[in-house]
């Protein structure tokens, strides 16, 4: 979190991907930081041990909200 708000911070727009369970512990930390707006996008939990194919899903699923958080103010 410290490198994306320090990114952030000089203009480049950066967006963490975490897992639902640690969705309050990023927000907070990003609050913590000064940027309690900060971009994040939260994927299902585990993923740890899903294979390849089941993570392309996963990446699948979010990858219109990734692109619209790097490119939207």
């Amino acid at each position: 979190m410290y490198d994306l708000v320090a990114l952030e911070r000089i203009g480049i727009a950066t967006a963490a991907i975490a897992t639902e369970p640690f969705a309050d512990e990023a927000l907070e930390q990003a609050r913590v930081l000064g940027m309690p707006d900060y971009r994040m996008v939260f994927i299902p939990h585990p993923v740890q041990l899903l294979s390849l194919e089941q993570l392309h899903q996963h990446a699948d699923l979010v990858f219109d909200e990734i692109v619209a958080r790097l490119t939207t103010g």
